[in-house]
């Protein structure tokens, strides 16, 4: 068996990366994102990868009758470290410039998340909520993907020799099968704890892998079907409009939904250029376009940079946003130029240099004295807590992780991980009720107004803001009740059976109503209201227009470099950048209420008082750690302004009125 170069292949890498690269830019065509599902290059790249590997893998089965680990983990560690290390030293001094203390100390622990192939678990539960707003911050939150990759390859060539002298196809097909049910399931389930797993994604790298034995096996397959060349350019154009229609908040990926795409890129491989590459595959017409596309110079280029491309961009992405604060459109002009630069710079001076050319000794000395360096970095910068003097600015507001936007998501949950003895609640596995939300009886005092607060990370906020005023609310007594973003049946079921449900006196719903949720939203009120129960819908919560990835505050302190105007100045700012979409939502939740006899309350007044909206409060401290969700700071001044002004009323209105459904 002998093993061809397909410059098509390269041209595939193209499309994979370019899709990546367009998606992490964040461009906008009025209000349409450009490519909304770039994202899904990475899932091509993982069939890619696996047909590559398989390949390789195969040939030397085939030759040999075994697999050396040694020699393929060698290929792989000169293939993979040397590019990455680079992108990360180059990182360093970048990052002590740009960086603020908090910021300098995670990003610090993520370069051996990165350099140990575990970012994809490191940044699911650093990260936690899946998509937040920070996420393009990170410099190496895209080294997940390589994670992935590379726990593949540690694991496949065992699974390939251990299968290799019985019914490979069959075996590979039903991993496949089992891969893509874990995924669908799991993402049903946890969809950011899906998006991360290297179980959910196998599937995709067993495609290609499948793909590869099919060469060998069945290596003319269907090429020679009447219109057979026409499926280059069907499948291309599958391709095209998943990038194009699959925005990553709308669909549930990876799953069902991404098998499509998969399909696609196994039939661009198979129907492209010269099939297989191995000995006596059927050939394809070189007058095949898709082809010649896929095989044209700037495509085989660019498709060898990709490597390159895919670690430079996502650094050079976030240190951009970091300075810039909210590049536009030609400013990410430039920092994609700066990328390929870049790209095309280290691919020749380190990545073909190591990866073909440098003997093994002074190979390992070179790397072991890389990794030294970062070792030493790491060290300094966590010793040093992030090196605080280094700012004056902004900065200074970062001391002690006061203004840090991951550490103040995280204290967010602290009330509830307090009340919810023998659990761990955070942002990562909040979307789903605890036993002590399920079993226990919150509700206390019987001569108070028990208030169930049921949603999802909104219901967190709400509950921290009334918990944390419970004296000057001391009429009232507080439940929470945690519910996925959907409102799914399921978990109004389990709502429906336990003991804080039972005893509520009224159900709070504050909530982000997604689209699925608005749908969901009638009939949940209607079983809410048939147990007897009135049914209040927290609405108009202000959000904030996006800013680069940055809450709205972070992006006026950097842009101004100053921290001394005062809090009055900033939240006077806030208030023409509010996003319209909480205004439409409470619309919908209006006319809602009226079908279905619940009662709306805004938050808007009690957020944005007269022209401000509130980003800090009077004693200097962050209200938002997002767009939208609010820190403890937050939750304790707008619970303050909950209690002066009655907003509460209503409820005990309602508590006290007879019950009707």
């Amino acid at each position: 068996m002998s093993l061809r170069y397909r410059p098509e292949i390269d041209g595939l890498r193209t499309i994979a990366v370019g899709s990546v690269i367009l998606y992490h830019m964040k461009l906008h065509w009025g209000a349409m994102t450009v490519l909304p599902g770039g994202y899904l290059g990475v899932d091509i790249f993982f069939v890619l990868s696996g047909f590559l590997i398989t390949g390789i893998l195969l040939k030397e089965l085939a030759e040999t009758g075994r697999v050396s680990l040694k020699t393929f983990y060698w290929r792989r560690v000169r293939r993979i470290l040397p590019p990455l290390v680079l992108v990360i030293l180059a990182s360093l001094p970048v990052a002590w410039m740009v960086l603020l203390p908090s910021e300098l100390e995670r990003f610090s622990t993520s370069l051996w998340a990165a350099l140990g192939f575990v970012s994809n678990g490191y940044w699911f539960f650093e990260q936690k909520e899946y998509g937040a707003q920070s996420a393009l911050l990170q410099p190496f939150l895209h080294t997940w993907s390589l994670a992935i990759e590379e726990q593949f390859y540690l694991v496949f060539p065992l699974v390939l020799a251990a299968i290799y002298r019985f019914r490979v196809g069959l075996i590979l097909a039903g991993l496949i099968l089992l891969s893509l049910v874990a995924s669908e399931a799991t993402t049903a389930w946890k969809s950011n704890f899906s998006f991360y797993s290297p179980v959910s994604r196998a599937w995709e790298l067993l495609a290609g892998s499948l793909l590869a034995w099919l060469t060998v096996a069945r290596p003319g397959a269907l090429r020679g079907m009447a219109g057979a060349r026409m499926i280059p350019a069907l499948a291309l154009v599958v391709i095209g409009l998943c990038i194009c229609l699959m925005p990553l908040d709308k669909v549930p990926h990876p799953g069902l939904v991404t098998v499509p795409l998969i399909l696609a890129t196994c039939a661009l491989i198979w129907f492209t250029g010269s099939g297989a590459g191995s000995e006596g595959g059927a050939q394809t017409p070189a007058a095949e376009p898709v082809t010649r596309l896929l095989s044209s110079a700037p495509f085989v280029f660019i498709g060898k940079l990709s490597y390159s491309l895919y670690l430079w961009h996502f650094p050079v992405f976030a240190f951009g946003r970091l300075a810039l604060g909210n590049p536009g459109v030609t400013e990410m002009t430039g920092l994609l130029a700066l990328t390929v630069l870049l790209s095309v710079a280290g691919y020749y001076l380190v990545e073909r240099p190591f990866r073909f050319r440098l003997p093994p000794r002074p190979f390992f000395g070179t790397l072991a004295a890389t990794l030294a360096a970062v070792a030493v970095f790491t060290g300094v910068m966590l010793a040093g807590q992030g090196f605080p003097a280094r700012f004056t600015g902004p900065g200074s507001l970062y001391v002690g992780h006061d203004f840090d936007n991951e550490e103040l998501r995280a204290d967010s949950w602290r009330i509830l991980q307090s009340l919810t003895a023998g659990e761990r609640i955070e942002a990562w596995n909040a979307m789903e009720a605890s036993r002590h939300e399920l079993e226990e009886l919150w509700f206390r005092d019987p001569d108070r107004i028990h208030v169930l607060v049921v949603g999802n990370s909104h219901s967190k906020d709400m509950f921290n803001a009334l918990y944390l005023n419970r004296a000057a609310l001391a009429p009232f007594e507080f439940a929470r009740f945690s519910v996925d973003h959907a409102l799914p049946e399921e978990d109004i079921d389990r709502l429906l059976r336990t003991p804080n449900f039972a005893g509520a006196d009224v159900v709070l719903i504050a909530h982000r109503f997604v689209p699925r949720a608005l749908e969901r939203l009638p009939d949940t009120i209607r079983r809410i209201r048939a147990e007897g129960k009135p049914v209040v819908l927290v609405a108009d919560r202000p959000e904030f227009a996006d800013v680069g990835s940055m809450t709205l505050l972070d992006w006026y302190l950097r842009g101004i470099g100053e921290t001394a105007r005062d809090p009055e100045t900033i939240n006077a700012m806030a208030h023409d950048r509010q996003s319209p979409v909480p205004a439409e939502v409470f619309r919908q939740l209006n006319a809602i209420a009226e079908q279905t006899g619940a009662v709306v309350l805004s938050l808007q007044d009690i957020v944005c008082p007269g022209d401000s909206c509130t980003l800090m409060t009077p004693d200097r401290r962050k209200v938002f750690y997002d767009d939208h969700h609010w820190s403890l700071a937050g939750a304790t001044l707008f619970g303050r302004r909950i209690a002066e002004s009655g907003w509460l009323d209503p409820l005990a209105a309602l508590a006290a009125a007879p019950p009707s459904n």
